[in-house]
């Protein structure tokens, strides 16, 4: 039960996200450069980042002691959230950086990433609604 949860929660942010941005058009950088990613790290980076971590702890605990049928997708999308969160905590003014210039400069860039992760939301979705 854990993995179709995880997997439709996830997938369902993943397939969200993308539209919201896109919709929000040029106000979406903006909200990005004063309230996502603001100069100074904020607080609440901090509880994002020790909640993702956590759930990366639980899933490859469930991963471990519960294999569940192609349960390791879920687990590695999930794991790969790593490469962000350590940025993010540990290297905010580069994360910030690299963030904002890709939404204002590379915008082509930015709609390939979002497109990627709405197909692989779209995948755990399914995963979690068919096999989990």
């Amino acid at each position: 039960m854990y993995f179709k949860i995880l997997s439709i929660a996830v997938g369902v942010l993943m397939v969200v996200k993308g539209p919201v941005m896109h919709l929000a058009g040029r106000r979406w950088p903006r909200f990005a450069a004063t309230a996502a990613y603001p100069e100074k790290q904020p607080f609440g980076a901090w509880v994002a980042g020790v909640g993702g971590l956590i759930v990366i702890a639980v899933t490859w605990w469930m991963q471990l002691r519960q294999p569940v049928a192609h349960a390791w997708i879920a687990t590695l999308v999930v794991t790969l959230t790593l490469v962000m969160l350590s940025q993010m905590l540990f290297n905010y003014r580069r994360f910030r950086a690299f963030a904002l210039k890709v939404m204002k400069e590379r915008p082509g860039y930015f709609v390939v990433l979002n497109v990627a992760a709405g197909v692989l939301g779209g995948v755990l979705i399914l995963l979690g609604i068919l096999v989990y």
